[in-house]
């Protein structure tokens, strides 16, 4: 009994071992996060800024989300239930390879590395929703990418100028250029 424990043991520990390395070197891609958005944004136009006293332009892209039918507010609890539960899978993932006594330092140190990545780019999230709130609109979702951020914004309209603001909250929190920074509008429903 004891020796079929042993044996079952250590072929799961061998499982365990192969399944860490086939995440670790899948790469990035593996554990990226892929935002579920009922919403499909159509791009309208790219917005330029013009700073006083800066010669050069700046752009931040800005889109309107298609209507849709159901309540706005159900869109930004789903995508921030679905965007958490994402982000805990890869956390998790993470943890267990850390944690895993079979696996190498150099995984471990990638592992420890994309757990901090990860942190970093919740906090930041974090912080431009709450900013973009307290600025006074209703509600915001903030989801950065590796080298860009997406916010939607609920709304009854944004004018230039308060594109402008936003983005630059946005670039400010990310350290983003404004090139890489997408702004959608999400109009509430009368």
């Amino acid at each position: 009994m004891l020796k079929r424990k042993l044996i079952w043991t250590m072929i799961l520990m061998i499982w365990v071992g192969m399944v860490t390395s086939i995440i670790i070197y899948q790469g990035n891609e593996y554990l990226e996060f892929q935002p579920v958005s009922s919403d499909n944004p159509v791009l309208i136009d790219n917005l330029e800024i013009i700073e006083p006293g800066v010669t050069e332009q700046s752009t931040i892209n800005f889109s309107r989300a298609k209507d849709e039918a159901g309540g706005e507010t159900d869109f930004f609890i789903e995508y921030r239930i679905e965007r958490d539960r994402s982000r805990s899978e890869q956390l998790s993932i993470l943890k267990e390879i850390i944690n895993n006594p079979n696996t190498d330092e150099a995984s471990k140190k990638e592992a420890q590395r994309k757990l901090l990545a990860i942190t970093d780019k919740m906090e930041k999230e974090l912080e431009i929703e709450s900013l973009i709130r307290a600025r006074g609109y209703k509600e915001a979702l903030a989801y950065i990418h590796n080298e860009a951020v997406d916010v939607i914004i609920h709304t009854n309209g944004l004018e230039k100028e308060d594109v402008a603001r936003i983005g630059d909250i946005i670039v400010k929190v990310t350290g983003f250029s404004t090139e890489d920074v997408t702004i959608i509008e999400k109009k509430i429903k009368d």
